[in-house]
């Protein structure tokens, strides 16, 4: 009896704390807005320089291939001697992961984020020549955490799957063999599970650095402390709820870019033909829309689709700089209020 009623305390804690989440974002949000944008301003300029080299690099390696366009953030170029020829046109289809936001810009953008929204909800008022001037301190630690961090994710990964290549894949094509099929299924999920894992445990490092000046090996075996047992499955349903929300609104608002720039971008065409029958609201729910291009679309069109992208990562970074800040407080007590000055 005593556990049946801990279960549903426990269940009428959880939307409660949900809303606690939401409303304590919405406040940071609104209480920083203008500072928030100043801050990321830099790095959403940097971020299309980036894109927009990466488009000129793929036109020019591949100037008369085709580019498949997706809602779900994907933008691909194919070499025209490619053999998978992609059928021109629009195609449906479901994703059922999650999309996250360009992972540079949130790596960047998260510790600035963090130092405002702690210095702020301390009482102390702080300017963006400030914010960036206690971020350029902790560069080291950033640098390091984020290296090592990427190094864990693709670096080996990358290496591991280029040694497994060169020894086993040729033995594959001419066996065939169900039992390497299966080892490297097994492999890549494992690669899955651990990522997932890693993230989640290590996704309070930020707040460690700025908030208790650790450094990047310290920040991440704090975030470690604070996320273990129970709090990492609570952590996870939380972050993979923000995750879909974002997958949905991103979706919804590139389907809704790409459909108003048929108007000025014939290509987009079928596209917006596709959105307007009713299935515009799919997007909301795991679907996505792909059209794929004859040609290279021009710069101005594939500007505005990453532009519209870039400013939904920007919007969404500063929620999950006040979630994890939230959460991290929640972990740590006291320790959260000893900002650096």
């Amino acid at each position: 009896m005593q556990n049946a009623l801990e279960n549903t305390a426990d269940a009428v804690e959880m939307p409660e704390q949900h809303s606690g989440f939401v409303s304590s974002m919405f406040r940071d949000y609104r209480n920083n807005f203008g500072l928030f944008w100043r801050v990321m301003f830099p790095l959403i300029i940097v971020n299309l320089l980036l894109y927009a080299g990466l488009f000129l690099f793929s036109k020019l390696v591949s100037p008369e291939g085709q580019w498949t366009i997706s809602t779900d953030s994907r933008l691909t170029a194919y070499t025209s001697s490619s053999e998978s020829v992609q059928p021109v046109g629009v195609i449906w289809g479901i994703h059922l992961g999650v999309s996250s936001p360009h992972i540079s810009f949130l790596w960047l953008a998260m510790c600035p984020l963090i130092f405002v929204i702690v210095q702020h909800r301390n009482g102390i008022d702080t300017t963006f020549k400030a914010v960036w001037q206690q971020t350029f301190r902790k560069t080291v630690p950033i640098l390091g955490a984020a290296f090592f961090i990427g190094l864990l994710f693709f670096g080996v990964p990358i290496i591991f799957g280029f040694l497994t290549f060169e020894f086993f894949f040729q033995e594959l094509v001419q066996s065939n063999a169900p039992t390497l099929i299966f080892v490297f299924s097994c492999i890549i999920a494992a690669w899955f599970v651990l990522s997932a894992y890693f993230t989640v445990k290590w996704s309070l490092y930020n707040q460690a650095i700025m908030i208790e000046n650790l450094s990047a090996i310290g920040a991440l075996r704090r975030s470690n402390e604070l996320v273990r047992g129970s709090t990492w499955w609570k952590f996870l349903r939380i972050y993979l709820l923000l995750a879909l929300a974002f997958t949905a609104l991103t979706s919804l608002l590139l389907g809704l870019t790409m459909a108003l720039l048929s108007f000025a971008a014939p290509e987009f065409i079928p596209m917006r033909e596709a959105l307007l029958p009713g299935r515009f609201i799919s997007l909301l729910f795991f679907g996505y829309a792909k059209i794929t291009l004859e040609n290279a679309p021009s710069f101005w069109t594939v500007g505005a689709i990453l532009g519209v992208y870039t400013l939904i990562c920007a919007a969404f970074a500063p929620v999950w700089a006040s979630l994890t800040t939230q959460l991290y407080m929640e972990q740590a007590g006291g320790d959260a209020q000893q900002v650096p000055a």
